[in-house]
């Protein structure tokens, strides 16, 4: 249960590292159903991939919620943009382990991004001292009828709506 609920938190930070600066400063992503593809080459996860439906509006509230689950575990993060490129550096503390991350997020237009998304930590954690990941995510077109803005589906087909599930909003 423990490793579960690590796991749980790296990805939440994971993903808050990812979110690269306030939601203002981000290029707006088109409306309907993106793909992300995240692997973690060398890592103990498999390659994995899932499709979020999303509108403006939940873009805004998924940022805000990645941003609310880091705060307390992580300190204010150095964002820096130039161009189409996000660079944010973060610091982390776990239990005892300090996560140092870096990410660098190219975006295509409203369209596509490509993210790196690199981390350190002191003490190792679940045995890693370090551990990359990437992401590369883009538009595939208007959501399906059987998704609304929110519903993320992963790859084993596992379907939720993120703002139901941190109680924001309901359907």
């Amino acid at each position: 249960m423990k490793l579960a609920k690590g796991l749980g938190a790296l990805v939440v930070l994971v993903a808050a590292a990812s979110w690269p600066a306030h939601a203002d400063d981000l290029p707006q992503r088109k409306a309907g159903l993106w793909q992300v593809d995240m692997a973690n080459p060398g890592g103990q996860m498999p390659a994995q991939q899932m499709k979020m439906c999303i509108d403006a509006n939940t873009d805004a509230e998924m940022y805000k919620m990645g941003m609310s689950a880091a705060q307390g575990m992580c300190s204010k993060p150095d964002i820096h943009r130039s161009g189409d490129t996000m660079t944010t550096n973060s610091q982390c503390k776990m239990d005892q382990t300090q996560i140092t991350t870096q990410s660098v997020t190219k975006f295509t237009g409203d369209s596509a991004y490509h993210t790196d998304i690199n981390s350190k930590f002191s003490p190792p954690m679940m045995g890693r001292s370090d551990s990359v990941m990437t992401q590369d995510a883009k538009w595939v077109g208007a959501c399906p009828a059987d998704l609304v803005p929110g519903d993320v589906v992963m790859g084993n087909g596992m379907k939720v709506n993120i703002k139901q599930m941190m109680g924001n909003q309901k359907q």
